[in-house]
């Protein structure tokens, strides 16, 4: 179980967003556990999609809930992603929460928000929707890091039976991640040739 601290964090912005009707979808490693992979993490990272909604009326309603930038800009912009960088200290802690909100602006972004996923209440103890198993997969090789790789390849051992190949491999030759995806496969089951 994520420490309490995360999960506050994550249900303040999760109530602000719902309060904003922004669909959203948890992803990073709070996700990875409910795909079967579990990694203790420190922050939430969510997959946002602002339609009709300016960055700044977001960032206002989450600094009035007590979220802070983390740097003076606190949307980034990268090549192909622009997200949301905050932190969080929750009511009655001390640890500061980092919380990412990445803006699901680009078509497989956009997708996998369409394809997010109910949580039982049960599991953090409010409801809250989570990002598809493939779809975590792509997020996971976009993120390229060596970490995310691991990830990425412990969910698709977890997952091998229930996994969407088509769907998955189709972004994979989209978003032209066949070298990340291959090595992945190849350390979730060495030795045998990952569809294409």
């Amino acid at each position: 179980m994520p420490a309490e601290a995360v999960v506050a964090t994550l249900r303040q912005a999760w109530y602000v967003l719902g309060e904003l009707h922004i669909p959203s979808a948890l992803m990073g490693g709070l996700a990875l556990t409910h795909w079967g992979y579990i990694r203790a993490t420190q922050d939430v990272d969510l997959l946002i999609a602002l339609t009709g909604l300016r960055p700044s009326e977001l960032l206002a309603r989450l600094a009035a809930a007590g979220y802070r930038s983390k740097r003076r800009n606190p949307l980034i912009r990268l090549e192909d992603a622009e997200f949301i960088q905050l932190f969080h200290v929750p009511h009655g802690e001390v640890i500061e929460v980092q919380i990412d909100l990445l803006l699901a602006e680009s078509p497989f972004h956009r997708q996998a928000i369409e394809r997010r996923v109910k949580l039982p209440n049960s599991v953090l103890g409010f409801q809250v929707d989570v990002v598809s198993c493939e779809d975590l997969i792509v997020l996971k090789l976009i993120a390229g890091r060596i970490l995310d790789r691991v990830d990425a390849s412990e969910l698709m051992k977890a997952n091998r039976d229930g996994l969407d190949l088509a769907y998955l491999t189709s972004w994979i030759h989209r978003l032209r991640l066949h070298r990340p995806f291959s090595q992945a496969w190849d350390d979730a089951f060495p030795g045998t040739t990952p569809p294409d």
